[in-house]
């Protein structure tokens, strides 16, 4: 995924927007693997200020993970906004040096750019729907497919009294 800033970096105030697809490879986040089931589309508004090229970026995918609570395999529809400040490394001040994407020429590839975003947008865990009711502890069945009933006899025999409380209410 490569961007040519020279339109907008010798003219004051441009404003141009990019348009980019690409393809990128599935990856370990150490307690499961991602994949992307479709390309990464990327659009940028890149806008030239004083110092530096302000970026507002959307990101669109769709990545195959599992969910959470269930195990199962599924399609995450992936959808992120961003902003970003790229800058010309000869222009950059001291904050600049640390947080912006440093440019030495117009063309910039900003895959490596594009996956930190993505990677920053994730969710902690990904939970196929928010009714899922995962596994049973117990028995290890998937609830969403089958009712289970495990435990729902076992009584603690500390609380067994309990269960024999009548209530006035």
């Amino acid at each position: 995924m490569k961007v040519n800033v020279a339109q907008v970096r010798y003219s004051e105030g441009e404003s141009v927007l990019f348009e980019l697809v690409g393809e990128f490879s599935s990856f370990d986040l150490g307690t499961e693997a991602l994949s992307f089931e479709a390309p990464v589309h990327v659009q940028l508004q890149v806008n030239k200020t004083n110092r530096a090229m302000l970026v507002y970026g959307n990101i669109q995918t769709e990545l195959k993970v599992t969910c959470g609570r269930c195990l199962e395999t599924y399609t995450y529809p992936f959808i992120c906004s961003f902003q970003d400040e790229w800058v010309f490394r000869a222009q950059a001040t001291e904050d600049q040096l640390e947080t912006a994407l440093l440019l030495d020429k117009d063309e910039v590839d900003i895959k490596e750019r594009i996956f930190e975003q993505i990677m920053l947008a994730l969710p902690m865990k990904f939970i196929c729907s928010p009714e899922c009711q995962g596994l049973c502890p117990i028995c290890g069945a998937n609830r969403n497919l089958n009712p289970c009933h495990c435990g729902e006899d076992d009584i603690n025999p500390r609380f067994a009294k309990l269960g024999k409380w009548k209530s006035n209410d």
